[in-house]
């Protein structure tokens, strides 16, 4: 079985049923800090406390964003690199440190940007039930720059700085190749400092 890689994490040719999270109609305290709004959240205090930042932001400043994101990730969890695993069920978001902690309103346009991949398999495979998804339905540099626009639109809505939405506009969805080969693959995974 051959692995792909994308910008948005390794790509297992494997079918799933589509994720299906809760439908939350609003956000209430419930305690557990390790949950927001149906979301799993793994990691220590701060990533935490980062991470239920960043979506209180999504949910406060754009919630048809938030929205996306409660239907297409199951977990924010910490880890070494950030990408998102998409095929999981439920999906997850793999979380970097560089990622998590640049600033609140980065990490929450990478959430929706991550979002809108899982949003894209999700959409293959129910249109293809039984079928493997083919990383181009969700990955590869025109995908990413569709995830870029879009994560671009968040960053305006949540208010981010006029620097973040500049460095997106410069974008154009080939920073996934950090070994420069012409593709997205785990080499470029394992080499990301994000």
């Amino acid at each position: 079985m051959a692995i792909n890689v994308t910008c948005v994490g390794t790509v297992l040719p494997v079918t799933n049923t589509p994720f299906s999270a809760p439908k939350i109609l609003q956000t209430t305290p419930t305690g557990d800090p390790s949950n927001y709004g149906g979301i799993s959240i793994k990691g220590d205090a701060e990533f935490t406390a980062q991470t239920r930042a960043a979506l209180t932001l999504l949910e406060q400043k754009y919630p048809d964003a938030f929205r996306k994101v409660q239907t297409y990730i199951g977990i924010i969890e910490q880890g070494e690199h950030s990408g998102m695993w998409v095929w999981e069920n439920p999906p997850r978001y793999e979380v970097g440190e560089a990622t998590a902690f640049f600033s609140v309103t980065w990490y929450a346009s990478t959430i929706a940007h991550d979002a809108t991949h899982s949003e894209l398999y999700t959409q293959y495979q129910a249109a293809h039930p039984n079928q493997p998804v083919p990383e181009d339905a969700y990955g590869g540099v025109e995908i990413e720059r569709f995830c870029i626009g879009y994560q671009l639109e968040v960053s305006k809505r949540i208010g981010a700085p006029q620097s973040e939405i500049d460095y997106l506009s410069t974008l154009d969805g080939t920073h996934c190749d950090l070994d420069h080969d012409g593709d997205c693959d785990w080499d470029d995974y394992q080499n990301r400092n994000w």
